[in-house]
């Protein structure tokens, strides 16, 4: 939009000065005018090629990756350090967590006793969107684990990504991949 009504106008109208500037100038200099014009027209649309080139760059850096179904599978480990403490510490030891290529998550649990529980739960894709997002097919399901009753949060960042999973027992738990 920026183009069609400012840009597009400015040249238009620098073409239109550009042109009288060329006429209204002596026999003897018409030339070397117009040639003083074209080089200012190819610098600016040289600084235009760049800046166009750099304003691509720095979006395409700045922005969230997008996250496919062969980034998502593998295990993922409790991220401590987004709430540094005693409870992320005693989190990232009690849970892993592993989503499989046949869309299945397991969350694996550590009790006092030291016996790891397996959870599962079949993970729905959700097509036609940019990243590989899923919900659970049962969301709110009480006879799971805790973490399990909602789906998570995908986060996007330029160069990773995490789950959040709403727990009703330790509010928001961050999981990364390992």
């Amino acid at each position: 939009m920026l183009m069609l009504f400012v840009l597009l106008p400015v040249f238009l109208l620098s073409l239109l000065a550009s042109g009288i500037g060329i006429l209204i100038s002596g026999k003897g200099r018409r030339l070397g005018v117009a040639k003083t014009i074209g080089l200012l027209y190819a610098v600016g649309f040289a600084l235009m090629v760049v800046l166009v080139v750099v304003f691509f760059t720095i979006g395409w850096i700045t922005s969230p990756m997008e996250v496919d179904h062969s980034d998502v599978i593998g295990n993922y480990k409790v991220d401590k350090n987004m709430f540094a403490g005693a409870d992320a510490d005693w989190q990232h030891e009690h849970f892993l967590m592993t989503i499989t290529p046949q869309d299945t998550l397991i969350l694996r649990s550590l009790d006092g006793e030291g016996n790891w529980h397996s959870f599962k739960r079949r993970i729905i894709p959700v097509r036609g969107v940019y990243s590989d997002l899923w919900h659970f097919e049962t969301e709110g399901d009480t006879a799971e684990h805790h973490i399990l009753m909602n789906t998570p949060t995908l986060h996007r960042q330029q160069w990773s990504f995490y789950y959040s999973f709403r727990s009703p027992r330790f509010g928001t738990v961050f999981f990364r991949k390992e």
